[in-house]
């Protein structure tokens, strides 16, 4: 009997032993598994950060690979937009001084993008760390519909500065009806008296001189002034919508199709950028 029981003991631990080999082998694929999505993962995001143009040159990730290809140029992007937000990491928000314009301005545009989207548009966003000759080479290589940078403003010494202002070109067709439709949405929004739409000739802004598409410069609200400032970063998802709304409705109105037209010989134009000083918006 002694004999029997040790016998059954003998098929009950090798019964034990086949189900935590069987575990065993569950948990090392399980593990396996996970570790190859991880892998996939890290090299994913990689790419995504770190996107190979030339050698020793390394692009951020929101820019569009290099240039347009081929098939971007050709394109109808009539309905098409391209952002362009702030780069000037220098100017901080008199509310708080560890908030920069380019900051605030990337939180309203990536909301921007968000929303412009949602509502069926195509949208190119520039690269965070692009110079202002580097957006223009791509917006103007992808000739979209409607060209808009964002900005937040600076009363210069006198400090005193208040109110939403946009800035647009008047040999582009296009760029004032664009740059009316969005002052209108944002003024109405902005806490203070507005400051107008304004040619370029106004201000010397080579985001706008130098531009071939419909395009417009918003200066949101000024940043060096205690109140404004704070409601800049109050109202970030609001002022995503009015700008949205503004373009929505200059790429619905049919006269933009017509003006996009009218823009086509400025998109084959492949003269050089002329230097840029780094003074002035950017």
């Amino acid at each position: 009997m002694q004999n029997r029981e040790t016998w059954d003991d003998l098929k009950k631990r090798a019964r034990w032993d086949r189900i935590f080999g069987a575990l065993a082998v569950l948990m090392l694929l399980l593990l396996l598994m996970i570790s190859g999505m991880s892998s996939c993962s890290r090299k994913l995001k990689e790419k995504k950060e770190n996107i190979q143009v030339n050698a020793g040159e390394t692009l951020p990730a929101s820019y569009i690979v290099d240039m347009p290809t081929d098939a971007q140029q050709t394109a109808d992007h009539s309905h098409a937009v391209f952002l362009s937000p702030s780069t000037q990491e220098d100017n901080v928000y008199a509310c708080d001084n560890t908030i920069t314009e380019e900051a605030a301005m990337w939180m309203i545009t990536r909301q921007l993008k968000i929303l412009l989207e949602d509502a069926g548009y195509e949208v190119y966003l520039c690269g965070e760390d692009d110079t202002v000759p580097q957006k223009l080479e791509l917006g103007n290589s992808l000739a979209c519909g409607a060209y808009v940078a964002i900005h937040s403003n600076s009363g210069g010494e006198s400090g005193d500065g208040k109110g939403t202002e946009i800035y647009y070109n008047s040999n582009i067709a296009g760029s004032l009806a664009l740059a009316e439709y969005v002052y209108n949405h944002v003024a109405a929004l902005t806490p203070t008296e507005d400051r107008g739409v304004k040619d370029q000739t106004q201000r010397d802004l080579y985001e706008i001189n130098n531009n071939q598409t419909a395009c417009c410069l918003l200066e949101v609200e000024f940043h060096d002034d205690m109140t404004t400032s704070r409601w800049i970063l109050d109202h970030t998802q609001e002022l995503a919508s009015a700008i949205r709304d503004g373009i929505m409705d200059y790429l619905n109105n049919p006269a933009s199709v017509s003006n996009y037209a009218d823009n086509a010989g400025n998109y084959s134009d492949s003269e050089t950028l002329p230097p840029f000083s780094g003074d002035g918006d950017h």
